[in-house]
């Protein structure tokens, strides 16, 4: 059965997490590089042998608005208060840091970097 949709108001009170299996560094430039677990589908989890399956790992390189966003994910923070830090940082209109900053959470709850609460 599908997941009840949010209204909008309710998707930005929503406050991201980091999952705790995520591995965090930051590049020399000083963006953010996210290591973090793949999951498998379960036909393919069939195909392949637990030990290898239970380390395998994708790595993603963010770019700098998309680090500025997971500098600012600190559990308590609501996607509107992310979009709006986004909105003062970059000089946007809130509502384009709204769809901007909601696109990118979107993205890393998908590859379960983050989850919402």
């Amino acid at each position: 059965m599908p997941s009840p949709q949010l209204t909008k108001n309710e998707a930005l009170a929503a406050v991201p997490v980091p999952s705790r299996e995520v591995q965090v560094l930051l590049t020399a430039e000083g963006m953010v590089r996210l290591s973090y677990p793949i999951r498998l589908r379960p036909w393919l989890a069939r195909l392949v042998p637990r030990q290898a399956a239970a380390v395998a790992r994708r790595t993603i390189e963010l770019d700098g608005m998309g680090s500025f966003v997971w500098n600012h994910i600190d559990g308590s923070r609501s996607v509107r208060d992310l979009a709006e830090l986004f909105a003062a940082r970059y000089a946007c209109l809130q509502v384009e840091a709204e769809n901007a900053v909601a696109d990118f959470l979107r993205q890393l709850g998908r590859r379960g970097i983050i989850g919402m609460r």
